[in-house]
């Protein structure tokens, strides 16, 4: 193994150590290659309105800004493939729910039950606990020192995690082959994917190859073999000693066993792809919520005040609970726009498809690019869209925009498959902690520094500090 992957390693065990999801190596290129990517598509799209063409290699790429035709791109059954950028995943997550691929559909047809409403409710049982565990750790913090609390928030999203969607009990979950090192390198594989899709001749086999890249992303897969065989043994193991039947509430894991579909090799790609957009993404969400209530001390005092009127001190959060929660809500949609989940969609045409009220055809072949991240800031539905305003989803506000200007989980047959699953488990996690902990943060939310790359999140971490409440 090379001194690259013996770097790597190690770096991650002491990461793994102290904080499990610091980032391995600097994200500063891959900041500045987002800022130039989005600064070039601005320029662009500023120059010739909401539509704009350009080649990358052999590929035609449209890049869109008008919100409704971005409703019509996603919704359409002419774009139910994904763009080229996608392949660039499948060495990771193969063709399947996440990048695309022949037999996306029938994955996805498979788990979905894993992720509706009545699932979510049974759930619940596992976010309360750990919610309550994450609220514990965050009430012991010395209230005069500021911390990263994703690197806390995401223990517990990986715990929750493991006892839904994966099937395992909490002890199990302890103990899963590899997890801290995929936890710690996870941010780490998708930066690597985004560098690929940035810079194309970072994909040129002896430019791998003399720059580590190779190495280092055989270290990635072997990784990820190993961590979601053992998650696939473990729950065949079990499924067979008691003769298993689909049940209604089961994880994704079991009714990819007991579908009798997917290959072995699917099921590994799909644990993954699915592990850790629910972990890592609700995490960052989860995170990103705590920091915006340090920083907006009155909207803290709002959201805590509700939830001390819906539901006081002790009892458990339920469904009913969250739709109670509105000050809450606004916060987490403000969320949603601030810190996209997908920074940028690309869709591959299949079938002709005209766009722009007739005036553009979009043939054939054509890759599709939405920006969610500039849609999500786009002054011509956002006021101040660089600053953090939950007013903005007041009914009233809501009401002067356009509703397609807000997408946080994509629209159509692809859009995100956890946004129940999510929404739950992040306002579980902010409920639970805001009745245990008062957040402070110093600065500007504002001020503070965006890594922009498949997702977007705060460069330097989700910094605050939390106080008892007595």
């Amino acid at each position: 193994m090379s001194t690259l992957i013996d770097h790597q390693i190690e770096n991650a065990k002491r990461v793994c150590q102290r904080c499990l999801v610091q980032q391995v190596g600097p994200p500063a290129r891959s900041v500045a290659d987002a800022t130039q990517i989005l600064n070039t598509l601005e320029g662009l799209l500023n120059k010739y309105g909401d539509y704009c063409k350009f080649w990358i290699g052999p590929n035609l790429n449209v890049c869109v800004k008008n919100a409704g035709d971005i409703r019509l791109l996603l919704t359409s059954n002419q774009l139910n493939k994904k763009g080229p950028f996608y392949e660039e995943m499948k060495s990771f997550i193969g063709s399947g729910i996440l990048s695309g691929g022949p037999n996306w559909r029938n994955h996805r047809k498979i788990v979905t039950p894993s992720y509706n409403k009545i699932s979510v409710q049974v759930y619940s049982k596992v976010f309360n606990k750990e919610a309550r565990e994450l609220a514990t750790v965050l009430a012991n913090k010395n209230p005069k020192t500021t911390f990263n609390v994703y690197c806390d928030v995401v223990r517990f999203t990986t715990q929750s995690v493991c006892q839904t969607l994966m099937g395992l009990s909490k002890e199990e979950s302890k103990n899963v082959k590899r997890m801290d090192e995929i936890v710690a390198l996870t941010q780490s594989m998708y930066n690597n994917i985004f560098e690929n899709i940035a810079h194309w001749w970072l994909r040129i086999p002896g430019v791998k190859i003399l720059t580590g890249r190779c190495n280092k992303e055989k270290y990635y897969i072997k990784l990820i073999q190993e961590f979601t065989s053992d998650i696939l043994e473990r729950r065949t193991r079990a499924l067979n000693e008691s003769g298993g039947t689909i049940e209604e509430y089961m994880g994704i894991v079991d009714r990819f066993i007991l579908s009798g579909e997917v290959s072995d090799q699917d099921k590994r790609f799909e644990i993954f792809t699915l592990f850790t957009t629910s972990q890592e993404a609700s995490a960052k969400l989860a995170s990103a919520v705590l920091l915006f209530l340090a920083h907006l001390p009155e909207w803290q005092q709002k959201v805590y005040n509700e939830i001390m009127d819906v539901l006081g001190t002790d009892e458990d959060v339920t469904e009913d609970h969250l739709k109670q929660l509105h000050s809450l809500d606004l916060v987490y949609k403000e969320a949603l726009r601030y810190l996209s989940i997908a920074a940028f969609i690309q869709r591959s045409v299949e079938k002709e498809i005209t766009i722009n009220e007739g005036k553009l055809t979009l043939p054939v072949g054509t890759a599709v690019i939405i920006s969610i991240h500039m849609l999500h800031r786009d002054l011509c539905h956002w006021e101040e869209p660089n600053k953090v305003k939950p007013e903005r989803f007041l009914p009233e506000n809501v009401k002067q925009r356009d509703p397609n200007a807000f997408v946080p989980f994509s629209l159509g047959a692809m859009d995100c498959l956890g946004r129940v699953y999510a929404t739950s488990l992040i306002k579980t996690f902010v409920v639970q902690t805001l009745r245990r902990v008062q957040l402070e943060a110093d600065g500007n939310i504002e001020d503070l520094e965006l890594h922009v790359a498949i997702s977007v999140k705060f460069a330097k971490g989700y910094n605050l500090r939390a106080r008892p409440r007595t």
